[in-house]
This record gives structure tokens, sequence and C-alpha cells, in this order.
């Protein structure tokens, strides 16, 4: 029985009833139920033309600290490939703000990256990094770009000594920092921006100001680190505690060395660097009893700060030799201010130096400060080819789930894809009136459905509501950027494998690596890209039944569609796919397939992910039929992810949008004051670069430095600044190159 538009709410209530036993309005809501039958049908085309998927978009975070033992596993190298990868994010996480990648290769046991150059060759994909923010600089940002893509010798020696593979490792995205949770300004995390650092109890607390904090992201400077925040995101009550702290179980002689976690020191100022020295520190208590306030409190008690004879400092190193020496459960804590850090620009600036081939992406929003000039002309003269996002949607899937509101998680994806459109809009005005040089574009490099580690076991967040909510957020966010309502440039699931409680991640690893399962969001990645993952085609549904979904707290609904449907085919064209999503959370479906006399179609597979939306319990079935006719009903069961894969005896004619040539052609109007269109076709994907040059071959502008689909593009030149004359602009795209001149005529 279907129900549909505004009867669809009076069946949601009556589910709802149901479950809760309440017989007497169940009966009273029954009697307001109008079933209402309809034929859902899609009509499969005979001739297909398919977008290519970048494989960009087909991202996975791999923190770096997980274990090589992991990869090693043979049912996660089975796995892995279904899931189409295309691009590794490394080394991820708020791990990757201080990550030092040197040093870590000394640990063979983890994911280093001598262990990441050879496991991207053996599943054919490529690398997106995060470089070291947190107390790294950008000149050595800058290095480890050269050291990755660089075809010097001097670099392919050093890879060859430490990687043991001379190949540039060709990373194209880079971003600057994770979310600042953990790096040295640590402002601001997924988990909300933090008003207040804290001190011992009684004394006054001092603000943040975001606008300081967002400016000390993009520019540098100088950072006390005293105090404590809340423990929020990824901190915990070590690293909400924002000097560095060192315990010593056993006694360690007459000194010791420590190096600061966030250089450089001031040496100048002898007020900049504090030490104290708690005696018999109690680590249990610390750990399992104290609240934040009393850690803090026991740690920077004025009567063990230590004495300015006790200890001395560089600008990357405090060496302390209090009085009596290091004693067995002593624990040191050193507050001190981190000053000349770089900024996000000065980053940006000299990785861009090493590689200009390379994209690079900021993390902080400019929101607090785009309304400040000097910002904006900074901004555009050190421009990211992206922002990037993390959107988790825990704050509303969560409390959604928890009051059985399971088919408006779908609403919550198109709420996040709306956003992403707008913040597309609100980026392309920004290049216009900020005079931006480049398009910029956005990047996911982490997003889910919510982050619970603490969801008790079986909550329904661990099952079926997890699968659906990434496979509608993922192929919506596929469709629109075929569509270029968003530039997107990459998007990164997290995470690819992970240990623990917090059971959304794709694959899950215990035990040393060897109780490997694959969660249901692995589950539903592996049917989403095992048929719209490569090639994508649009599909439309006639007869589609709508469903009525709560959008707020005050009840109001809205009608959505109950089934959604994309088209994919694999490389070699000789399956057509479907990929079905029914997100009413109370009714199956049934949906005719009519399938072209001319595929010559003789078997069909479906598979099916469902599940019991009141705990973690999920379903899965895969049946082959044979194609007798030409129309083949699928059945979908309620809040269902179905793939459906149709083989064919012949190889059909797919269409992938591709144009015969490479292609510039001459700018209109031309010539010109002060704008002009340029127009270009590319027959591939193809890494694309446009520049316009002045008569004595100085660049003047980048107008496009990214990857783009095959497709005749517009791109539009403002001259505005520049002096009348003779112009040329340059297109190279994959081994093609040209160059054309236009007229500047004032």
């Amino acid at each position: 029985m279907n129900f549909y538009n505004s009867n669809s709410y009076l069946h949601k209530l009556f589910y709802r009833l149901l479950k809760g036993n309440n017989i007497w309005l169940v009966l009273i809501v029954m009697t307001n139920l109008t079933p209402i039958q309809a034929q859902t049908t899609i009509q499969l085309p005979a001739n297909i033309q398919v977008d290519t998927i970048p494989r960009a978009w087909r991202g996975y975070n791999h923190t770096a600290n997980s274990l090589k033992s992991w990869h090693d596993n043979l049912d996660f190298n089975v796995a892995f490939p279904q899931l189409n990868p295309g691009v590794i994010r490394w080394p991820g996480g708020n791990f990757g703000n201080n990550y030092n990648w040197v040093e870590q290769l000394n640990n063979p046991n983890v994911f280093n990256l001598k262990n990441v150059v050879s496991y991207l060759q053996d599943f054919n994909t490529t690398l997106q990094v995060v470089v070291n923010f947190g107390n790294g600089s950008a000149s050595e940002a800058a290095e480890f770009v050269r050291f990755c893509n660089s075809p010097l010798s001097q670099y392919t020696q050093m890879r060859n000594d430490l990687l043991g593979n001379s190949s540039p490792i060709n990373v194209k995205y880079w971003e600057i920092g994770n979310e600042s949770t953990d790096p040295w300004t640590f402002g601001w995390s997924w988990m909300g921006f933090q008003d207040f650092v804290r001190f011992r109890s009684g004394e006054l607390l001092k603000p943040i100001v975001k606008r300081e904090i967002d400016s000390l992201y993009y520019y540098g400077g100088s950072f006390f680190r005293e105090g404590w925040v809340t423990e929020i995101g990824g901190l915990d009550k070590q690293t909400a505690i924002l000097g560095d702290t060192k315990f010593y179980p056993n006694p360690a002689g007459t000194s010791d060395t420590i190096v600061v976690k966030y250089p450089l020191l001031d040496v100048n100022n002898p007020s900049s660097v504090r030490v104290y020295r708690t005696p018999n520190f109690d680590t249990n208590w610390a750990a399992n009893t104290a609240t934040q306030q009393q850690l803090y409190d026991g740690i920077s008690d004025p009567l063990n700060i230590l004495s300015p004879s006790e200890y001395t400092y560089t600008d990357t190193h405090v060496i302390v030799f209090p009085t009596g020496g290091i004693q067995a459960n002593d624990n040191i804590l050193i507050e001190y201010n981190s000053i000349d850090h770089d900024g996000a620009f000065a980053f940006r600036d000299s990785m861009k130096a090493a590689d200009p081939s390379i994209e690079v992406g900021y993390n902080v929003s400019v929101d607090s400060l785009e309304n400040i000039t000097v910002f904006r002309t900074d901004f555009s003269n050190s421009p990211p080819d992206f922002m990037i996002s993390h959107p988790y949607s825990t704050a509303l899937n969560i409390p959604l789930i928890e009051n059985r509101l399971f088919s408006e998680i779908s609403y919550v994806a198109q709420l996040k894809l709306n956003a992403f459109i707008n913040a597309q809009q609100m980026w392309n005005q920004r290049e216009t009136l900020w005079g931006i040089p480049v398009q910029i574009g956005q990047a996911l490099t982490e997003w889910n459905s919510a982050l619970c580690d603490n969801c008790p076991d079986h909550h329904p967040i661990r099952g079926i509501s997890s699968g659906l909510y990434i496979t509608d957020f993922w192929a919506n966010m596929f469709e629109k950027s075929i569509q270029d309502s968003i530039d997107l440039r990459t998007m990164n699931h997290f995470a690819l494998i992970a240990s623990g409680t917090n059971f959304i991640h794709l694959f899950h690893n215990n035990n040393s690596g060897n109780n490997f399962t694959v969660g249901v969001e692995g589950i539903a990645t592996r049917m989403l890209m095992g048929t719209i993952g490569k090639n994508m085609f649009p599909v439309t549904i006639s007869g589609v039944p709508s469903i009525s979904v709560f959008i707020n707290s005050q009840f109001d609904s809205l009608n959505i569609p109950a089934i959604e449907a994309w088209g994919g085919t694999t490389p070699d064209s000789l399956l057509i796919n479907l990929l079905l999503i029914n997100r009413d959370d109370v009714n199956p479906y049934q949906i005719d397939l009519n399938i072209p006399v001319s595929w010559q179609a003789d078997t069909i597979t479906t598979e099916q992910l469902y599940g019991d939306i009141d705990n973690d319990t999920i379903f899965t079935n895969k049946q082959v039929d044979p194609i007798t006719g030409n129309t083949y009903t699928v059945s979908l069961p309620a809040f269902s992810i179905t793939s459906v894969k149709i083989h064919h005896q012949i190889i059909l004619s797919v269409n992938k949008e591709e144009l015969n040539n490479f292609a510039l052609n001459q700018n209109y109007p031309n010539p010109f004051n002060p704008s002009t269109i340029i127009s270009f076709q590319i027959p591939a994907i193809s890494n694309v670069k446009l520049k316009i040059y002045d008569v004595l071959g100085r660049e003047v502008t980048t107008l496009v430095n990214k990857e783009m689909k095959a497709g005749s593009y517009k791109v539009d030149f403002n001259s505005s600044g520049l002096a009348s004359g003779i112009y040329f602009y340059k297109i190279t795209a994959g081994n093609f190159s040209e160059i054309k001149k236009m007229v500047l005529l004032k």
C-alpha cells in the first residue's frame, strides 16, 4: 500500500503511534488514511550520454597513525578496490596538524609516507596532503612540495633514500592545516568556536575574538600558550591545556631538554616562558577523576613554578634543571609565547612558488574578515584554489534519529547540498568584487553522516540511517557538480578505516588488524561507487511518490520525492547501472524499468541494503535474474539503497560528452573594453591553465588553473587596471598548448 502527498504525513504519524503502542490514537489516525496506487516508471534512454566522475571526487581519509597491518589484511585488500578509490587524504584529521613526516619514517608499523607510496601504487590512487600548519613553517611546507613533486635530481635522490622510490609522488591537492582544533592557535573546530581561554580557579577569563583568531590563521603572528580551553572536537584533557606537559614515571637525572610543540620561543623576552614542576603527580586522578579545571589548578600551582635559575631555553627547546633533579612522578608544564608563526598566506605563496601546478586550499572561513579592505586585497594576492569544508551532520542527524524522524535525514542531505551551492555562488561573487584572479572551488575534505564515539551499542546512527545519508549526499553532490552548480575539487569521506567504537567509518579493524569488518557506510559506498562512481548519467522517474518531512522544530513540513535515481556505466560500457534510494522510512515501493529493445539486455543484478531503523541491524540481498521482456520491476524496501546492473549482449554506444579536439577560440569582442569572453573546448578531463600575458611576455593573471571535465567553456576576462595595448592569452591542457592575441582599446 503506497501513501504519498499529504497522506504520507498521516501514515508516518500512524507508524510512530503504532511503534509507541498508542492504540487509541492509531485508530483515530487510521480513519484519515486513504491509500493511493501509482505506477512508478523509469524509461531508460536508447542512447546514453555520460559524464566522467573525476578521481578526486572519490576520496577517502586515511590517517597516518593507522597501522600498516590494517592495510596488509587480506580482507582489506579485497574490499578497498571495490570502493573505486581515486585519492587518499593523508595524514588526515587533527593528527595531521603537527605531523612530522620525516620522524615517522622511523616507525614502519604505521601508515607513514614510505608505506603510503607503496599503497598508492598497489591501489592506483593519488595522494592529497594536509601540510603541517601547527608547528611547521611555510619554507618547510614548500620543501615538502618539492620533495613530493620535483623531478630535479636532488629530490629524486632524496625520495630514493627515504622512500625507496625515486619517482615523483605528484601530489596535486594540498590543504593548509586541518580544522584548527589542535594547532598553534587552536581556535576553531567543527564542534564550535571557543569564547574564552580559562586559567586557575577564580582568575579572570581571557576572551577569544573570532576575527583575531581568523587573522592569526591567515597572517600568522604570536600566540601565548597558557591556560586551558574546553574539551571539544578533537581535544582531550591534555591537548585542551595550551602549554606543553611532560610526565616522568621514573627519575630523569639532573636535567632534561624538552622540545616545545609550537616554536618559535621568544628568546629576547625573559617573561615569555614559565615552567612548573608538580611533584608526586597522580596520573590516575588526572585521567579519571579530575575535572579540566582541577587538572589545570593542580599542574599550575604558583608554589611549583621554577625560578629562572632552574631552566633556560632556545627558540625551540626548554632545558630544565630543577633543584634536586627530576624525580619519579614529576610533571612539567611549560607555558610560553609562540612567536613568528607563518600564516596561511605565506604557506600558500611558498608552496605555489615550489610548484605552480598544485592546488592549495584554506580551511578557515573569511566571514569575520571580509569587510576589511586590506584583507580582501591580501586574499586576492594570495588566493586559494579552493576553500575547505568539513560538513559533518552530527548536530542534525543524531537528534532526528533519536526522535525517530528517519526520512528527515534525507532533507538534511539536501540542506547541506544547498549550503554548498550558496557558498559557490558567494565565492563567484567575491571573485568579481574582490578582484580574485582565479576561480575558487570547494573541497569537502572530511565529511560523514555524524561522529558519535559515545553513542551506545546498537544506536540507529550505526545502522541504515548513516548508509542512506552518505549515499544520498554523495550522489547528489556528484550530480550538482557535474551540472556546475558547485565547483568541486575534491571530496573525501571520513574515514576509510579505523579502530575503536565510532562505527560510522567505512571499514573497522580491532585486535591489531585481525578483526576486519565492513561497516554499513562501507557497504553503501561500495554500492554507490560500483554503479555511478566512474561514469554518470541523469535518470527521470515518472509517477514518483512524495513524502512529507518535518523541516524545523515547529513541525512545519515539506513534500520531497520518496525515490531518487541516478544512472551510471562501467568503463567498458558492458553494464548499465542504476542507483535507487527509497527515502520513505515507512513504505516500500515498486519501480518498472523500461529497457530499450536495442540494448539486447539479457540479465539484471540487483543488490539491496536496508535494515531495522530503530537499531544498527542491517540486511543485504543480491539476486541475478534473466530479462525475458523489456520491462523489469524492482521492489524497493522502505528506507533502502538498491543497485541495479543491466548486462547486455552488444556493446552499446555510450557518449561521454567528449569533443574531438582541443580548441582555443578567438576572444569576443575584440578589440574590447573592459571585458571580453575567451572560450575553449577540451575533449577529455585535463589539467587546464588559461593565462594572460602582456606584449613583453610578462604574466598578467591566471584565469583558469584546475582540472576540468570534457566540454566547452567560456571565461570572462576583465581588464580593469590594465593599459591599452596588445595582450596574449595562452591555454595549456594536457599536451595541448595554444596562444592567441587580443587588443585592449580604452
